[in-house]
């Protein structure tokens, strides 16, 4: 797979490649390709792809792996030639975690902005223990016409002397297009490689990341009669410490000697020689950092004065932002003796000052009443709202939670204190040792608790909740733990400084009695009451004791109907001990189905309308200039321009993300994360007066009888058992209520049902989620089935349909899950009698 020593780059980056085109790659069209993972039918046609790149652009040495590929096309589908060098063949044993190991993943749509998603990931069967060739097509496809299309793919191996050769076709059938020239696609490749027990990614897309199946982050690619040129290097950009902008170029040995320019608007940068790295050729432009406030334009980058790609790095403003929500406020200490309150600064402050410019902190204290202080009078809780203030004129707020002892506290006069700690048994440390030396766990506990005291944001929320407690309390657990209690009082002095405590005066009251006939509750019954075959339990029980003796995942179910309980089993083992109905398993993201219901209990009583913006509720957000205001419904569609599972723990969330909401691209994209939802728990927190947790036990979980049930957070935390889990599915297969309470109105669960996200993505989107909730309509199910999907692979399937709820609880995916799940509901829909 040899190319001309004409350069042209590959351009990698690990964010956006900001606000430029995506450029288009020509592939030909190549006719008598015989698909049997020999390279002889190519010759040197196609468009080809000389070096992929890692996450952060740079590449492992070519002897130990390597990887290349090419494209082309014929009336038959799109062609697909991948040569990979690799020393070490670790393939998976699973067929559902091909892409964990040694493998290639292709994914391909029919243009950038479809959700119609082909993905493949083939294994090439060079590891011993799977000596065959193994794919996995994962579809994605959305449209209906496409999802009765049956997805296909034909590929082939073969040895080679340092690796293989992986020749692919991808049918057209499987897109629903006619080929033609002139037609473009998106496609994007990865080569997995295992080095080292961990996994590393050569990849070809347009960001470092990957795209996933989100086709308007894939390459763009051309049906043509002649290919692009060749590609054979690989770019890279970073800023480092935000002190100063890299540029990477990496590529084979033939560019060693070359000079690596960099220009702006016609002005150089600057230039470097391209110099050996082992078996790679390497270079490093090193540039300055924008002023604060602005960013590089286009870099056209150039070898030996050759243009070769126009490059851009992530906008220096929007990354700064970003990198000043991660930055930690502290007092010092902040647990601390004495009337005067401690100095509070950054922890890394020189580095906050590459982000914002140069800052002054002012600080107004609160003391446990609420009442402004300027002195530490009493020993106790204190909240400090701190604000920050750059030369610019801009203002950032952040909270902090103080304590201050009854008299000071000497370290040295305290060299233990008295605790243990059960260490995990992953260590290998030997429990009765540990028992015996308890002198050095305490001397560590001693240690830790000093360290902490200075630092650690936890620690003067625990002292204060331990301060405020009287003997004899009892330990309520999770929902009213130290740091649900941090986080009540600061709602409690959040809502006063908005005046929301004024706006929303009222105990909020939830469920309330159903004013018709009760609905539907969990309960015993005989399979005819149930609308199941008479040994429905038996045969469903059969299939899930050949799973368990068949994995090493240990599991629980509980499958209703018509209210019925059907079965109500555990299987296998969990450390050592019987997996049983009563364990708790980890919920994950099915934590997001809570947190719609919370938010929906709020707009069945008209506090909130879902359209609202977020200005509304968060004082924060208010008066910021943004091109589209957040409202409450792009924070659980995931459209908010957010990314990650975060902030739910953070009291100051609404005035972190307020500082980054000039650069958010709010319904822009669908992009799945967690942060929206912690930032609508803070808008549950202002009208209703409840830290998320406390609202959660009284509002929903108390009410269900959910006792076996903790959950923090909004969007990944929730730890549960079947019955439990099962009773939240019951009140929403009931449209919102359970037996004579009422959660919300079958009108306002309407509203949390999935939905056309054309409000937010406009009329061309086919997008459809909901709030909390999501379709599921491949399950062999009934229409109209929903619920939500979990890391877990905890499974919650709502079918108003057959009037079905089911339930899986689990803490991972374990071994054989997909063999064995679509029999699990395939099973239960066999045996339904009606």
């Amino acid at each position: 797979m040899k190319t001309p020593l004409s350069v042209f780059l590959l351009i990698i980056s690990f964010s956006a490649i900001a606000k430029a085109d995506v450029p288009v790659f020509d592939i030909p069209k190549i006719d008598g390709v015989t698909i049997d993972g020999k390279s002889n039918d190519w010759s040197e046609k196609g468009f080809c792809v000389e070096v992929l790149g890692g996450t952060n652009g740079k590449l492992t040495p070519a002897a130990a792996f390597d990887s290349a590929f090419r494209l082309g096309w014929d009336e038959r589908g799109l062609l697909v030639l991948v040569n990979v060098t690799e020393i070490v063949h670790d393939e998976a044993n699973e067929d559902n975690e091909l892409w964990k190991k040694n493998s290639v993943e292709i994914f391909y749509a029919p243009q950038r902005s479809s959700r119609d998603v082909f993905q493949v990931v083939i294994s090439p069967g060079l590891d011993p223990k799977h000596p065959e060739l193994r794919f996995n097509i994962h579809d994605h496809r959305k449209s209906e016409a496409l999802k009765h299309t049956n997805a296909t793919v034909t590929a082939v191996r073969t040895k080679t002397a340092n690796g293989y050769t992986l020749e692919a076709l991808l049918p057209w059938e499987n897109l629903g297009i006619k080929p033609e020239a002139g037609r473009e696609l998106a496609f994007q490749i990865c080569v997995n490689d295992t080095v080292g027990g961990d996994r590393f990614q050569a990849m070809w897309y347009p960001l470092v990341a990957g795209a996933g199946d989100d086709s308007t982050k894939m390459q763009r690619v051309r049906l043509s009669d002649k290919p692009s040129p060749p590609i054979n290097a690989v770019v890279s950009g970073e800023y480092e410490r935000f002190r100063r902008a890299c540029l990477h170029v990496a590529g084979r040995t033939d560019l060693v000697g070359k000079t690596f320019t960099v220009k702006e608007g016609g002005r150089e940068l600057g230039s470097i020689p391209i110099t050996a790295d082992g078996d790679r050729a390497w270079a490093n432009l090193v540039l300055p950092m924008p002023p604060l406030g602005k960013a590089y334009g286009p870099l056209d980058v150039s070898l030996d004065g050759q243009p070769v790609q126009t490059y851009n790095l992530p906008d220096a403003q929007v990354e700064r932002a970003k990198a000043f929500m991660e930055q930690r406020l502290k007092f010092d200490p902040n647990v601390f003796s004495g009337t005067k309150f401690p100095k509070c600064d950054f922890e890394q402050p020189s580095c906050v000052e590459d982000l914002i410019g140069p800052y002054t902190i002012t600080a107004k204290f609160y003391d446990a009443n609420y009442n402004p202080v300027t002195t530490a009078e009493k020993p106790g809780r204190y909240g400090a709202v701190v604000e920050i203030k750059t030369e610019d004129g801009k203002t950032f707020r952040r909270l902090l939670t103080l304590f201050r002892t009854q008299q000071k506290l000497s370290w040295w006069a305290h060299t233990e204190v008295a605790g243990s700690i059960g260490y995990p048994q992953e260590i290998g440390i030997n429990p009765t040792v540990a028992k015996e030396q308890k002198h050095s766990t305490e001397k560590y506990l001693s240690l830790l608790l000093e360290e902490s005291f200075s630092r650690d944001a936890a620690a003067p929320a625990l002292t204060s909740a331990l301060y405020e407690t009287k003997p004899g309390a009892k330990d309520t657990g999770i929902s009213e733990d130290f740091l649900t209690r941090d986080r009540q009082w600061w709602v409690g002095l959040k809502r006063k400084l908005a005046g929301t405590d004024k706006l929303y005066p009222q105990p909020f009251v939830c469920p309330q009695a159903v004013t018709e006939m009760p609905t539907t509750v969990l309960h015993e019954g005989i399979p005819k009451e149930a609308g199941m075959k008479p040994d429905a339990a038996e045969k469903i029980d059969t299939l899930l004791k050949q799973w368990s003796a068949d994995t090493d995942e240990a599991f629980a179910v509980c499958i209703a109907r018509h209210g019925v309980i059907v079965l109500h089993k555990a299987y296998g083992q969990r450390d050592g001990k019987p997996m049983t109905v009563n364990t708790k398993c980890w919920m994950a993201s099915i934590t997001k189905a809570m947190s719609g219901s919370a938010m929906m209990m709020l707009v069945n009583q008209g506090l909130v309308n879902l359209d609202d913006p977020v200005a509304k509720f968060l004082p924060a957000f208010s008066g910021v200039p943004v091109p589209t205001p957040l409202t409450v419904r792009h924070l659980y569609t995931h459209t908010n321009g957010l990314q990650g599972h975060w902030g739910d723990d953070l009291n100051d969330f609404d005035d972190v993300i307020a500082g980054y909401y000039p650069f958010m691209e709010v319904g822009k994209r669908h992009e799945y994360n967690g942060a929206g939802l912690a930032l609508g728990s803070k808008i549950v927190e202002s009208i209703t007066g409840e830290a998320l947790p406390q609202f959660y036990k009284h509002h929903l979980l108390d009410p269900l009888g959910c006792a076996n049930t903790t959950v923090t957070n909004s969007s990944y935390d929730a730890q549960t058992t079947p019955m439990d889990l099962a009773k939240i599915g019951q009140m929403l297969l009931n449209r919102g209520s359970y037996g004579d309470k009422q959660f919300m109105s079958a009108e306002t669960f309407q509203q949390m049902l999935p939905a056309r996200l054309t409000k937010v993505l406009g009329p061309d989107t086919t997008l459809e989620w909901g709030i909390g909730l999501v379709w599921f309509k491949d399950d062999g199910l009934g229409k109209g089935t929903f619920g939500h999907g979990a890391a877990s692979s905890t499974t919650l399937r709502i079918d108003p349909e057959h009037d079905l709820v089911i339930v899986m609880t689990r803490n991972a995916m374990g071994r054989n899950f997909i063999k064995y799940h679509p029999k699990f509901l395939a099973s239960i829909m066999e045996n339904l009698a009606e």
